[in-house]
């Protein structure tokens, strides 16, 4: 027992130091969005959920001002009933604008820093102002705008064309030696609320996006996945649409053992199904199943090129290449890859299976 007493003793003092927190005596954000205002001022808005038994995804937005976005938490806090906590904070969402004028390092290094948020908290672009975002009554819907966005992008991460993303992911691709990052952006048309692309990053801004018709090949250079949707013409006298639902997309780099002219092949292959299809042939047919396969792979081919040439000439390496080529080759350096990337030798090839044809025309 005397043994014992050291441990109960510890257990008490431990548990004595903790500061539980009862939910209807605080605020806790569950999304939290920040606007560049007049005066190089920071807007943040925090989403706080109401927890009544009658009031099933009821919500409030409170909102404040200061000169940095780790400060505004406290300004919101002076002036609100109850103290807000990022206990419970789901999503952060930036205008682009407030990322041009202070950068993603400073804005994520308070997130990193901040000990009530989780590392997988996700991360969003908002094209035009987040406030108008944040006050949307999404339709349909019984949660709050903050769960809302949440599964809107969790939901496009999981079975359609958005690539992962979260604050951890974010980071370590941004502090990665000569790696660049991407966030979803999400744009407000009418009243309703959809992801429109991908915003690349290279030190610290937003270089260029990655449009919606482009993220399926997007998301497969830089991930594997087994859900998607890709949609092309095919090669025809009406220009037939085809939809096809991806069941496994993937990747391989072969890289070349040349010092003085390095180059790289990349490899898509997709295993998918016919989702929809614009055709009146029979889709049973082989032969029609061999010219859409064949179709999808030069278009994917294609599509995946113009993305490739694009990054190179910006010197932009959202997919991770230099890694690639340094897995292979160990003396490769930073600079070294900064000078032959942009001219580098980069050929895609496709390989496209349709398993099954199952279609609606």
């Amino acid at each position: 027992m005397r043994k014992l007493l050291p441990v109960i003793l510890a257990f008490v003092i431990l548990c004595s130091c903790a500061q539980p927190r009862v939910v209807d005596e605080v605020n806790m954000a569950q999304a939290i969005g920040y606007d560049m205002i007049k005066d190089d001022k920071v807007e943040g808005m925090f989403v706080i959920p109401i927890f009544q038994q009658d009031k099933m995804g009821k919500y409030q937005i409170l909102s404040g001002t200061s000169s940095t976005t780790s400060d505004v938490q406290a300004a919101v806090s002076k002036k609100a009933d109850k103290t807000v906590l990022l206990g419970q904070t789901r999503i952060v969402l930036f205008s682009e604008k407030i990322v041009h004028k202070i950068g993603m390092t400073e804005l994520t290094d308070y997130l990193y820093r901040e000990p009530q948020l989780g590392n997988r908290v996700l991360l969003v672009i908002v094209e035009g102002k987040v406030k108008d975002v944040i006050h949307t009554k999404p339709s349909n819907s019984n949660v709050n705008i903050g769960i809302f966005l949440s599964n809107l992008i969790n939901q496009q991460n999981e079975t359609g064309n958005g690539p992962d993303t979260n604050l951890h992911l974010f980071l370590g691709n941004s502090l990665e030696n000569g790696g660049d990052a991407y966030l979803p952006i999400i744009k407000k048309r009418g009243n309703d609320l959809s992801v429109s692309g991908v915003a690349l990053f290279h030190e610290n801004k937003i270089v260029s996006k990655v449009h919606s018709r482009d993220m399926f090949v997007f998301k497969t250079l830089v991930q594997s996945h087994r859900r998607g949707i890709y949609k092309f013409k095919l090669d025809d006298k009406n220009k037939s649409d085809i939809v096809v639902e991806s069941i496994r997309s993937g990747t391989s780099y072969h890289i070349s053992d040349s010092e003085s002219h390095p180059s790289m092949t990349i490899k898509l292959k997709i295993k998918g199904q016919i989702k929809e299809s614009m055709r009146s042939d029979n889709l049973t047919n082989r032969k029609m199943i061999k010219k859409i396969e064949q179709d999808m792979e030069a278009d994917l081919t294609k599509q995946a090129t113009r993305l490739i040439k694009d990054f190179q000439k910006r010197n932009i390496d959202p997919i991770g290449l230099k890694e690639k080529f340094h897995a292979k080759n160990k003396k490769m350096t930073y600079e070294r890859w900064k000078s032959i990337y942009p001219n580098m030798d980069i050929r895609i090839e496709s390989k496209a299976d349709i398993l099954q044809t199952g279609v609606s025309e």
